[in-house]
């Protein structure tokens, strides 16, 4: 913290502002010649202050911890000592030169602007103090959280109430946000997190990300950071209405990232206890299911899923209207189906002069290639990526266990496959801890396929 030095007018300053003054006034020697000026009692007090004021100095060994003389301070403690200097003044019943009042405000002005430059020299010292980098990093996170979209352009779903409740009574474990590319797992995440104070935010692109979030959150290296995050937790507490009472670190994990991950999971375990003071909630927003199931904080018991599926047609509906097409909200959904991704490209498309049905075939023509993708890889040794759809296509729309005709297929590694060939065409749902076909496109897709071996 700043450390201010009072400043307070000793004897000497007042014998040598006293003596001064009538030596300016024409007390010992009056200057000939000189144009009279009468010094009125209030105005022999502002110049006594001002002589005064010329005769304090800074000593340099406080320059580097302060934050600068408090010249305001200085001009109440002469105030407070005004009656002894207007009798100063009214005791020499003299006169001084309209040159030597300028010389002696010339004085006074440089000294304040001395002081003001001192000062504004400690601030920008201490911003650049590890002391000053916590409390700059502090302000930012205890401000309200802005989601990138404006309220009145999002529609409510039930997996916000979800992540709310979560965040509000969470006392351990990481959070892992699911669902498919596209499903609107960010917007969920900061819409539940909408107006929350205590929230510091970042996204991961490569192997060193925590240096780099560092950098940005303006804390140099772990130590001020969990310091920094432990003063959150306890400016929380002046904020018995906030949605959390703890501070939460909120990371964003694309789709093209792939390194990295693994440091994810040793932080968001590390983080999560109170050994730094105060326990930090980690919510990991995976824009893939790679990604999400690449996490691993120490068995499923040390973190909480969270998916976030596709619309419902209700929701679909309302979000539709949003766009202006409440009226023909099903031949979206028809086209399409109800991944909210999908749907912002088609009104995208159509604002482009491309057709519904145009869409509908790129989309099918995206839902062949992936479905003949994932065909061709080897799922496990003893299943191939075909054989594996046929039997999805068997228990459709149930979903395929991880284990079946004593086969075990280990969600993490086939959700690295996927990714490395680009072939999303099924997805593991950590929850229901089943295999799915992506959407219906490339169940249809897998089906057309296999009629034509």
């Amino acid at each position: 913290m700043n450390r201010r030095h009072q400043v307070r007018v000793k004897p000497w300053m007042v014998l040598v502002g006293g003596f001064s003054l009538m030596k300016l006034m024409g007390a010992f020697v009056p200057p000939p010649q000189a144009v009279p000026v009468r010094c009125t009692p209030h105005l022999g007090a502002r110049l006594v202050g001002h002589v005064v004021g010329s005769c304090i100095m800074v000593a340099p060994a406080y320059a580097s911890d302060t934050s600068g003389l408090d010249f305001q301070q200085f001009v109440d403690d002469v105030g407070r000592n005004r009656d002894f200097f207007i009798s100063v003044a009214t005791a020499a019943k003299s006169t001084f030169t309209f040159g030597q009042l300028v010389d002696a405000v010339k004085s006074a002005d440089e000294a304040k602007r001395s002081a003001d430059e001192a000062k504004r020299s400690a601030d920008e010292a201490f911003k650049a103090s590890p002391e000053g980098k916590i409390q700059e990093a502090l302000a930012r996170a205890m401000e309200p959280f802005e989601p990138s979209r404006p309220q009145d352009e999002v529609i409510q779903r039930p997996v916000m109430e979800t992540l709310r409740q979560r965040i509000a009574s969470w006392q351990q474990h990481a959070t892992i946000i699911g669902g498919r590319c596209q499903s609107g797992k960010s917007v969920a995440t900061e819409e539940a997190l909408r107006g929350a104070r205590g929230v510091a935010r970042f996204t991961i692109k490569s192997a060193d990300w925590e240096t780099t979030m560092y950098e940005e959150l303006k804390v140099e290296n772990s130590g001020l950071f969990k310091e920094m995050m432990r003063r959150v937790g306890e400016k929380l507490k002046d904020f018995p209405d906030n949605l959390t009472k703890y501070p939460v670190l909120l990371l964003d994990i694309p789709r093209t990232t792939i390194e990295g991950i693994d440091r994810v999971s040793s932080t968001a375990k590390d983080v999560a206890t109170d050994k730094i003071g105060c326990a930090i909630h980690v919510i990991v927003s995976a824009s893939s299911a790679a990604a999400a199931l690449a996490f691993d904080a120490g068995g499923l018991e040390r973190q909480e899923d969270i998916w976030v599926g596709d619309l419902t047609e209700q929701e679909a509906k309302e979000f539709l209207a949003l766009h202006g097409h409440e009226k023909n909200w099903k031949d979206f959904v028809d086209a399409c189906g109800l991944r909210i991704g999908d749907l912002v490209k088609a009104c995208e498309n159509l604002k482009k002069g491309m057709s519904l049905n145009d869409t509908k075939q790129e989309y099918r023509r995206f839902a062949t290639a992936e479905a003949v993708g994932f065909m061709e890889l080897q799922v496990h040794p003893k299943l191939n990526g075909r054989q594996m759809s046929h039997e999805l296509l068997k228990v459709y729309p149930e979903g395929m266990p991880e284990v079946f005709n004593s086969i075990r297929i280990l969600p993490r590694e086939l959700a690295e496959l996927i990714r490395n060939k680009s072939c999303h065409a099924v997805y593991f749902h950590p929850i229901k801890k089943r295999f799915f076909f992506a959407s219906k496109l490339h169940k249809e897709a897998a089906e057309a396929q296999l009629a034509n071996p």
